[in-house]
Parts: structure tokens; sequence; C-alpha cells
């Protein structure tokens, strides 16, 4: 064979991988037999995919690992639950596999041979996906089969295998005969089988066993397909073998002895072995207890064959038998689950879905409810929140109107970002009765805040306790901030954290406390937002809310960039990672995304703090939250304010302004957008709505940002009574910064020193950016540190020309070793010398005391000439007499 040529030369390579592709029976199966026959010295490893519902992580490899010995076990793909993501908790088993592998390669070739590649499951196929980029030269040999053409193996040369012609078929036949077959023979058999290689064995197999083969063609009394074939098969085995293939066709693709003989009893004398013989189960040497069915359309046809009343009988035994597997050794599924190998609660699955298929009558579906219930909760607590929603779903089938069952798809759908399963199932437990369907989806808005607010509303008609009154009421009021109605969110949170108080409950007050903290101004309430942060945290765990401790290091992050304390920043967002971790939620690891990229804009890091943007932008999208793609568009925003790279900015603002018209929030970003790329149409709409809400916006998270945003937007228009109104409100915010987590703008004194100077009140000007300068050198931002020089250098160019260039030169020796071309551009202009250098000879001599008649001598000039001089370096100084000159040493050049 070609392919196993191949094989062949991959091998001498020193280390490879193979895929084949092809569809069921096309020969996979066969290509690999010949391929490990002549394994020669290699060590060969067998694991095989699994299509039952219930298959563990990682299954193919776990089974490979059994049948191997020294350094190779189980155990190296083992996940605990240790209080780390189920990504980082599987990336780490796999670099421990990987590695494993390598080292036992060292000691002597490996072959490995993974089979049904098409039923793997994401984790296995990134456990291979990291071997074949470390493959080459490890002595390791990759052998993998699959039905589809996935998965996506860039190192792995793919072989794919089509259906084979009439001479493909004679050949087979010859080979299979071992002696002459009538040449009528492949076309009937290539008619018959459709070229399928599964169906010429098969038929082979018949007709050889029938001593047909030498004799010219005949009829064959078979149908087509599968079923008929394997009937004829087993027609020779004996009964109880036959009634012991139909109960382990029930048990799965890959029988475990051990459990096949606890459902049926006693296995009948060579039972096992005839099937063998016969083609029907393939035995495993390394794993002796561990039988397959040669093909899984066997065990289908097998399955399909059983009665109803058999086949739920069947899948009851099992279950029971299941649920107390415990005698370890044999390497099969139960016994690893039962040994505590196979992680996220692979073993309650396996009892879940065979309690399913024997769920017949109320009191099996009952059970069969628990056994989906204790699937899911050991799904959540192995945080695979997907496979959670599966079997709570599975429950729900079967117990449509449990309210609990509601709820709890919907906490696991919420944690796994699913926003719309855990929205429809919270409306369901609503509408029956059960406040706690409000407040599942808890901390998020954007577009899913409107039908949360309905939701509470709906629920607050309920008759409610006072601790539940005071989570609906939290949830109402930070989705009423959400909503852009503040003003009706403040009441509304009192009320919550009165009753949350009074009722002592820790979740009521939780939430309560996150309803308060949405009411706040995070620049001018900055110590009570800190002293919530401190509280919420402190009620995570009696809350059971650890999206409670969320929120409150997020508001410490957030707190620490407002003050300017860069260490507590860092500490908050190294605590922020590890909650992340621990809870393996995606928008707690948006969270952590958006504080490292905050991170990576204080420091210059443009690049780093762009990837990770985009990262927690695509993060929270596949998450369902609408509310992505517009804080990344903020975010980006400011990036570009330092970069002047445009890549992201939308392409049409005017339609954007129109379609958020509504948002005052919305408005202030898209103007600072306008103002960045110049478009004074879109800035002057934006402004004319902003002046109308200026005056009546609530005290939330928003309104400092969006009074200070539409000052630069007035300012940039020169509508200077704007300029003055925003000054006046934001006057008490100097000292802080205009930072967190979702967009940085920087000290404030830097925007408040702008307003002043175009309002032409030039002293507070510097006394503001001198302090900027100050804040930012004190906060470690070259970037922003930049920004406040070259502002700075701008207003102090108009009287002190030599500080300004001072300042000029700094600034732009930051914007070109980081990359801000802008600030380069005005730091260079501002650090020109604007004399001459004559005139800064003249100056200097002016400054000195020298009459012109006396400077003319010295410089062997006319007259005239150092008057002409001293004319234009007055006018380039800004300065009205030689007097002004002479009264500052900083002319005395």
């Amino acid at each position: 064979m070609t392919e196993v040529v191949t094989l062949d030369r991959l091998r001498a390579a020193g280390g490879a991988a193979v895929l084949l592709v092809g569809e069921a029976g096309i020969g996979k199966t066969a290509l690999v037999e010949e391929a490990v026959s002549r394994a020669g010295d290699c060590r060969v490893l067998f694991g095989r995919a699994d299509p039952d519902e219930g298959t563990p992580a990682f299954w193919p490899w776990l089974r490979l690992l059994e049948s191997a010995a020294g350094g190779l076990s189980p155990a190296l793909l083992s996940l605990v639950d240790e209080g780390e993501s189920a990504a980082v908790a599987r990336f780490r088993a796999i670099r421990a596999t990987v590695g494993a592998l390598r080292a036992t390669a060292a000691d002597g070739p490996l072959m490995l041979v993974l089979e049904d590649l098409h039923w793997a499951d994401q984790a296995s196929l990134a456990l291979l996906g990291a071997l074949c980029r470390e493959i080459a030269g490890s002595g390791i040999f990759v052998l993998a089969t699959s039905r589809a053409p996935g998965p996506d193996l860039p190192e792995a040369e793919v072989l794919t295998l089509g259906a084979w012609d009439v001479g493909a078929v004679g050949a087979y036949l010859r080979v299979y005969a071992g002696g002459p077959v009538h040449g009528t023979w492949p076309e009937v058999v290539y008619r018959l089988g459709g070229g399928s290689p599964l169906y010429t064995r098969e038929l082979a197999r018949l007709l050889a066993a029938q001593d047909r083969l030498a004799y010219p063609a005949g009829d064959i009394d078979l149908p087509d397909g599968l079923r008929r074939l394997v009937g004829r098969r087993t027609a020779g085995l004996s009964a109880a073998t036959r009634e012991l293939l139909a109960v382990a066709s029930a048990l799965g693709s890959e029988i475990d002895v051990t459990v096949l003989a606890r459902v049926t009893g006693p296995l009948p004398p060579s039972a096992l072995a005839d099937a063998v013989e016969a083609g029907i189960l393939i035995d495993d040497p390394w794993t002796p207890q561990a039988l397959r069915f040669a093909h899984e359309l066997v065990r289908q046809a097998l399955y399909q064959d059983l009665p109803r009343d058999e086949r739920i009988g069947a899948h009851a035994r099992i279950a029971d038998v299941l649920s107390g597997v415990a005698a370890p050794g044999t390497g099969s599924r139960g016994e690893i689950v039962a040994a505590g190998v196979v992680p996220g609660g692979a073993g309650a699955a396996e009892v879940a879905r065979h309690r399913i298929r024997a769920a017949v009558d109320d009191a099996s579906r009952r059970v069969a409810v628990g056994a989906c219930v204790a699937a899911a909760e050991a799904a959540g607590r192995g945080l695979d929140h997907a496979e959670a929603v599966h079997w709570y779903g599975r429950a729900l089938e079967l117990a449509p109107v449990d309210v609990e069952l509601l709820l709890g798809r919907a906490e696991a759908a919420y944690r796994d970002g699913r926003l719309d399963v855990a929205l429809v199932d919270g409306r369901a437990a609503v509408d029956a009765g059960d406040p706690r369907g409000a407040y599942v989806i808890r901390g998020l808005g954007g577009p899913i805040a409107r039908p949360l607010q309905r939701l509470c509303e709906d629920a607050l008609d309920l008759d409610l306790g006072p601790a539940a009154r005071a989570q609906v009421l939290a949830q109402y009021a930070y989705l009423l901030t959400e909503n852009l109605s503040a003003e009706r969110a403040g009441p509304v949170s009192r009320e919550a954290m009165v009753l949350a108080e009074a009722s002592g409950d820790p979740a009521a007050l939780a939430a309560a406390i996150h309803a308060r903290q949405a009411v706040l101004d995070p620049i001018g309430d900055v110590a009570e937002t800190e002293r919530l942060a401190g509280r919420i945290c402190d009620l995570s765990q009696a809350s059971r809310r650890p999206d409670a401790e969320l929120w409150g290091r997020n508001w410490q992050i957030d707190c620490a960039l407002v003050t300017g304390d860069r260490a507590g920043f860092e500490v908050g967002r190294a605590r922020l990672a590890d909650l992340a971790e621990r809870l393996g939620r995606p928008v707690a690891h948006w969270h952590r995304l958006r504080a490292d990229a905050t991170a990576a804009l204080l420091d210059g890091r443009f690049a780093d703090a762009a990837g990770a943007a985009v990262e927690a932008r695509d993060l929270a999208a596949r998450s369902q939250d609408a509310s992505a793609p517009f804080l990344w568009l903020v975010f980006a925003g400011a990036l570009a304010w330092h970069t002047g790279d445009a890549a992201h900015r939308p392409a049409d603002l005017a339609e954007m302004q129109a379609r958020s018209a509504a948002s005052p929030i919305a408005m202030a970003q898209i103007g600072r957008l306008a103002r960045e790329v110049g478009d004074r149409s879109v800035g002057e709409s934006c402004l004319a709505r902003l002046r109308v809400v200026l005056p009546s916006l609530p005290a939330d998270s928003r309104r400092g940002y969006i009074q200070l945003v539409t000052g630069e937007i007035a300012l940039w228009l020169g509508d200077l009574d704007t300029v003055r109104d925003c000054y006046r409100r934001t006057a008490g915010y100097s000292g802080r910064f205009a930072n967190s987590a979702t967009v940085c703008h920087g000290a404030i004194d830097r925007i408040l020193g702008e307003f002043a100077a175009g309002l032409g009140e030039m002293q507070a000007a510097e006394e503001h950016l001198a302090a900027a300068v100050r804040l930012e050198e004190r906060l470690g931002s070259p970037p922003f540190l930049a920004q406040a020089r070259v502002a700075y250098a701008r207003v102090v160019s108009k009287r002190d020309h030599r500080a300004a260039r001072r300042l000029a030169e700094q600034a732009l020796a930051t914007a070109r070793r980081l990359g801000m071309p802008a600030v380069a551009a005005e730091a260079t202009a501002l650090g020109r010398d604007p004399l001459t250098a004559r005139e800064r000879e003249v100056a200097g001599l002016v400054a000195d005391g020298l009459a012109n008649r006396a400077i003319a001598e010295r410089l062997v000039l006319s007259e005239r000439t150092v008057e002409t001089h001293v004319r234009n370096l007055l006018g380039k100084l800004g300065l009205a007499s030689r007097a002004e000159l002479r009264a500052d040493p900083q002319y005395r050049y």
C-alpha cells in the first residue's frame, strides 16, 4: 500500500503524525493494523474516542495511557479542582502529558494509535495538537483516524481514503481467500458493498466461510446494509453470546468486562472469546478486561435490534452497576472514573446517560432527573459550565416545570456566557412565581438590560420576603443605571440596602451593595467606593456569590486608578487574575483582560494593550455580551489618541451617532472620536445633545467622564460657555485621574489645565498642568506623562520658552521611544528655538544691559541691523520691551 510506504518514510524522520480520513467502513482500521504490523521496535499504545454521551474529557488519551507503563499514567490528565480555571488546569495537564510522552520516547520509539477522532472532545484534540507541534525528532509516531476532514493538525500528513473500485475489491478478495477467486465475484461484491472496505470485508468473510469465492458468482441472499451482515456473523454464536452482545451494545462502544458481568450475571464460558473469534469484538492484549466492538456500525446494528423492554432494562442495570463500581485495575471507563482519574464528573455523566435511557415511568424519571442534576453539579465543580447546561437541559426534558432545574440551568448558562438561555430560564422561573429568576444574570448591561429590567418589575409584583425583595430591588437599581434612569435608581438602591441590612441575608446585602455602588461617582465618591469594595469582598463567601468578589475586585482596581495608586492597582490586578482563574467564567476573564490592557496602556506597551483589549472584546462577544464592541471602541479611542492608529475606529461615526443619540455616554465617546478624526459635523451633533443633558446628569459612574469629555469636545469646537460650565463642574476632581479599566485619559488636572488655558486663565492653567506632570510622574505612566508635559509646554511657551523647550524635549524623547507621532510632532515644534543664532547672540547682549551701538561694535554690525534683530527677537519671544528681556535671566544666552 502506498499509504503504508508513506508511514514508513515518515517514521524514518524521527517523529511524525499521520491522519487517516475517510467515511465509516472505508478501511482506516485495516490500514492502521497494517501500519502497526510494520512498527518494528516501536512500542505501540492504543486509544479510541467514544461517541457516547458522558464520555470523559481526554478519553482516548486515558485509554492510551492506561495501556502504558513507567512514567505514563492516566493520572497525568487528572483535573482536580485546585481553585484554577478549567482552561488552566487542562493546559497544565496537556503540558505534563506531552513532556511524559517525550521522556518515554527518549528510551525507545513510541507509536501512538488514536482512532475515531471525529468523536473526540476538544481537550483530546488540544492535547494531540500540542504533541504534534513538538513531534519532530521526538521519536514519537502518531497514527490517527477520523471520518471528518478535521481535526486541524497542520503538522500532520493527512491521507484521505476513498471507496475501493472494482479492481481493488478483486485484489482484496484474492488476498482474503488465500487462493483463486472467480472473476465474476469482484463486480458482484463491488455492487453489493458499494466499494466500502467494511462491507467488502464482511462479504468476503461470509463468502469465504461458505467456500463460494472459487466458483462463479450467484445470488447472495443478503439485503443491503450491515444489520443483516451482523446477523449472519452472529448466527453461528450461541444464544447466550448473542444476548451478551446485545446488552454490551447498550453499554457502549467499549466494554468493561467487569461491568458487563455485573450487569448480566456470570458470563457464559467462552462467550466473549467466541465473539472475538467471530470478529464482532476486538481484544486489547494490553488491557484484557477491556473489549471493543469491531466497528461502531456493528454496535449500532445490535443495539437497534434490542427489543424495547430489554433495552430499557439493560440501561437500568448498567446505571445501577456504574453507580457502585469500585474495583480498580481494569483500565476501563468505569474503573478509571471510580478511581478518580477522570476529570469533571464524567462518572456522574455516564450514570446519567443510562438513567435517561431507562426513564419510562414516574419513579425512573425521578431517578434520571437526580442523575442529571448530579452530572450537572459535577460538571460545574470541574468548571465545565457548558456540560452543566447540557445536563440540566436533559433533566428539564424529563421535568419541564421544575423551577429548581430552570434556575440551575440559568445559573450554569450565565456562568458559561450563554445569556440567551439564562434569560429564557429566568423568565420561566419568574413566571412560575420564583423571584430568583430575576437576578440570575448579574452585573451585565447593554441590550440585555431592558428585558432584565422588565423581569425585575414582574418579580416585584410577587409576594416577596425582605431578603428576596432586597435582591430584586438591588438588581432593578443596577439595571436602571444601565438603562439611563439613574435618578430613579438612587431611591431604589437605598430601599434595597435598608431591606438587606434588616434581613441579615449576606446574598441580599451583597446585591444591595452592588446596586449602591452603581449610583456613586467613582471619582468624587472614591472613598465610599473603596469601603463598599472591601465590604462586598468580605461578603462573597458568606453570600455564596463569587461574582460579588468579582465586583469588589474591579471596584478596587478602579479606585486605585482614580487615585493614582499604581502599587494598589497591581495588587488588585493580581487578585483579579487569581479570582478569574478560580471562577473560570468568561465574564471574570473578560475583566482580567481589560485590567491587563489598562496596565499595558499605562506602561506605553500599546501593542500589548490592543491585543489584550481585542481578546477581551472577542471573549465577551462569544459570551453574548453585546456591550463588548462599544467598550472596545472606548478603549481603542483612548489608545488611538496616543498612537494615532485609526485602524479600529468606526467607519461611519454619523450613523453611530444617530443610532446612539439617546445615550449621553455614547455621545461623549463618539464626540471624542470625532475630535480625533476631525469630523466637526458629528462633533457638533454630539455636543448639541450633551449640552441639553449636562445639567441633569445623575451622580453615577458615568457623570464625571461625560462632563470631562464634553468640555474637551466644546474646547475643540470653540464653545467656551460649555467649557466654562464643564470646568466648574469638574474642578473638584483636581488631583485625581480619569482612569479606569474601561478607559484611561490620565490626570484630570491636564484636562482642567486645557480648559483653563482655553478660557484665558493662564495662571490656573499652569498650576493644573504642573500638577498633572507631578501626578503622572508619581503614577509612572510614560505616555500620559508625555501628554501632560507637551500640554504644559504648550501653555508655558508664551511665558517661558526655555521651560517649554525643556518639557517638550522630555516629551519628545518619550514619544519617539513609545511611538506617539502626534505628541512627537507637537513636542518637536515646541522644542524648537524660535531665535536664530545671531538673534541669540543679540538677546544675550541685550540681557547683559548693552545698548544697540555697543552691540553693533561688539559684533561688527551696523546699528540698524542690531535694531532689526532686537525688534525680531522681542516679537518671537512675546516681549514688549528690552527691559522685560533684561529682567528675566532665562534670556542670558
